[in-house]
């Protein structure tokens, strides 16, 4: 795969002209007669150099131009397009057009150079915090250069729901919770954290509960045993960090980070995977 890491790199002109110099950044040319693309080589100094060689790398029917307007620093949505456009034409090289009109182009697609990274969180409220932060921070391209894509892996929080259930707060919107409601049932069901039984324990010594573990970082729910790297959320500010689960590496925000912590959180994650 081909794909210029800034599209400061792509250069474009109207027509085949010989001996023009080039931009200094200029690595790739593209010609919109023909369409022909171009590996350029050039000497000099200066901003303008002089052109020593251009190296085919596509031409004609192998170069396609995206209809639409995207987002040319999504690298991500840059190769699957790419991707779905050379699986149904006889192209090879697709030419994409931001909106400040730079261009860019990616060539022999290949989407396995996607970092997949999972999102344990859960629901509600929906969609969980943490898919909504990254959701918004993809869409405004924060993490556009980082070439990854987010697979949610949620647990439904309404599948433990009983006459006699208790959940860690009333934010959860769920019903009875342990900061606003007395336990007043023989056996309760307990469903959070270990804090939440902590703050349960210190409330009603002694008594009989069913405790279920909903930590993502934590509990054995099945949906919370990641398949690959992963991000995910604790309310132990101690947790922050690189950790492991399922032998996956992964990088634990706390429960209220705002979406610069967790941008934060998400380069580090991925500098460290790919070191």
């Amino acid at each position: 795969m081909i794909f210029p890491k800034d599209y400061k790199f792509v250069g474009i002109k109207d027509q085949e002209r010989r001996g023009d110099p080039v931009y200094f950044s200029t690595e790739y040319l593209l010609s919109r007669e023909g369409p022909s693309l171009y590996h350029v080589k050039s000497r000099g100094s200066g901003f303008m150099r002089e052109v020593t060689e251009l190296e085919p790398i596509a031409s004609g029917q192998e170069i396609i131009f995206y209809p639409d307007i995207v987002d040319t620093r999504n690298r991500a949505q840059l190769i699957e397009l790419a991707q779905g456009v050379c699986r149904s034409t006889r192209a090879n090289t697709v030419v994409f057009q931001g909106p400040d009109e730079h261009i860019t182009f990616v060539k022999d697609p290949d989407p396995t150079q996607i970092l997949t990274i999972e999102i344990l969180d859960v629901s509600p409220p929906d969609p969980p915090w943490l898919v909504h932060v990254l959701r918004n921070l993809e869409s405004c391209g924060i993490l556009g250069d980082l070439t990854v894509r987010f697979v949610p892996r949620i647990l439904d929080l309404r599948r433990f729901d009983c006459d006699c259930v208790y959940y860690p707060c009333r934010a959860s919107g769920l019903g009875r919770s342990l900061d606003t409601d007395y336990v007043v049932h023989e056996h309760p069901r307990i469903v959070g954290c270990d804090v939440s039984r902590e703050i349960f324990l210190a409330n009603n010594p002694g008594k009989d509960f069913e405790f279920v573990n909903i930590c993502p970082l934590h509990s054995p729910q099945a949906v919370f045993e990641p398949k690959g790297p992963f991000i995910t959320r604790c309310c132990r500010s101690e947790q922050r960090g690189i950790k492991s689960k399922n032998g996956q590496p992964g990088m634990v925000v706390h429960w209220g980070d705002g979406p610069d912590r967790i941008a934060e959180a998400v380069r580090c994650l991925v500098q460290d995977l790919r070191k």
